[in-house]
């Protein structure tokens, strides 16, 4: 008896130094909740609904894998929708910015039919390396970038060998940016961000 004793000692001892290493993602839930606070804030329910409603599901997610004490899951899906609520609340910024906007933003580009991009040289490509808070609209928006945040897919469409989501990007990433973009492209991207 007195070893069965020892043994559930040394199992509770064993379980509170695992539970003990894995931390809740404290500082990443409230990040996230104040990220969709501003998102909502800025009217990006309606001004960005599809971006909005992405971060508020993965917001949710997150909540769902602290209940199952699945931290390590957890983070990840907060920052994820930490990162979703900061590029719908620029796209609602945005969209109140441009004289006449009154139609949400397209959460991403549908395209209908494969565009063949021709082929880039690299002395056409500059590199730009991302920061904390980065989104491609972002980016985009950027005076010695593009000067137009509703471009983003210009730099989405030089980057798909390493961009699988065009709403994640992380920090240090270096991004390749054309840098000889004719005005029908910029007119054609702007199009497919729901621009005019």
């Amino acid at each position: 008896m007195k070893k069965f004793g020892l043994l559930m000692v040394a199992v509770f001892l064993g379980l509170g130094l695992m539970l003990g290493g894995c931390n809740k993602p404290t500082a990443e839930l409230e990040k996230a909740e104040q990220a969709l606070q501003a998102a909502k804030d800025a009217g990006a329910p309606t001004l960005a609904a599809a971006d909005y409603q992405a971060a508020e599901n993965k917001l949710n997610a997150g909540k769902s894998s602290i209940d199952a004490i699945k931290y390590s899951q957890a983070k990840s899906e907060l920052e994820e929708a930490a990162q979703l609520a900061e590029i719908a609340r620029q796209k609602a910024v945005a969209a109140k910015q441009t004289p006449g906007t009154s139609a949400p933003v397209a959460a991403a580009p549908v395209v209908q039919k494969k565009v063949e991009t021709p082929a880039v040289s690299k002395s056409d490509l500059t590199g730009y390396t991302v920061k904390p808070g980065d989104c491609l609209w972002k980016i985009s928006a950027k005076k010695d970038i593009y000067g137009d945040g509703y471009v983003w897919s210009l730099i989405y469409d030089a980057n798909k060998d390493q961009i699988k989501n065009p709403n994640l990007i992380y920090p240090k990433q270096v991004l390749k940016i054309k840098t000889d973009v004719t005005d029908e492209e910029k007119k054609a991207a702007r199009k497919r961000a729901g621009g005019k």
